[in-house]
């Protein structure tokens, strides 16, 4: 029996911050390698005359990355499909309709609570990966690559699906 984990992405293009609403589309897990959660600092460093670094950070932008192998291009085939989940063909297609504008991405991950500024991390704030989730956050979809690796053919109807490797970027705005 497969046992489902809460985490991993989640895309919505019509998500609503101010009130919650909106429609949440799942990238599926199957065969999924792990999500690389990254930040890129822009800021202003400076060398000045007595030595010292003067440093102004302008802004963190969160980067998330992840790819899957040997992903199925159909829904059907998934291996978490009864949960909702979309497949390579889906997420090909989204990053088509969507690849000039930004969408909202949420990531599901067990976590610590932040802290605030100059203190550390309480044991006591960490959630699990069933109710914990990042805030979405609005990004541009940077990178794609959609690799067909091999072709099935079902005996059973003359449909066949695309077994593929997928790679996808999502930068902060």
């Amino acid at each position: 029996m497969i046992y489902p984990i809460a985490q991993g992405i989640q895309v919505s293009f019509n998500y609503n911050p101010s009130n919650g609403s909106g429609t949440w589309y799942r990238l599926s897990d199957h065969n999924r390698d792990p999500i690389q959660i990254s930040y890129e600092i822009i800021e202003n460093s400076q060398r000045m005359s007595n030595g010292t670094m003067r440093k102004y950070v302008i802004a963190k932008k969160l980067k998330v990355t992840t790819d899957w192998k040997d992903f199925p291009s159909q829904d059907v085939n998934l291996v978490d499909y009864n949960s909702g989940s979309k497949g390579a063909a889906w997420i090909k297609a989204f990053y088509e309709a969507n690849v000039f504008q930004p969408v909202w991405v949420k990531i599901v991950y067990s976590q610590e609570t932040i802290p605030d500024q100059n203190q550390i991390p309480n044991d006591a704030s960490y959630h699990d990966s069933k109710t914990s989730q990042a805030a979405p956050f609005l990004a541009f979809m940077t990178s794609f690559k959609y690799d067909v690796n091999k072709r099935t053919h079902s005996s059973s109807n003359s449909v066949g699906y695309d077994y593929t490797t997928v790679n996808i970027e999502f930068t902060e705005v």
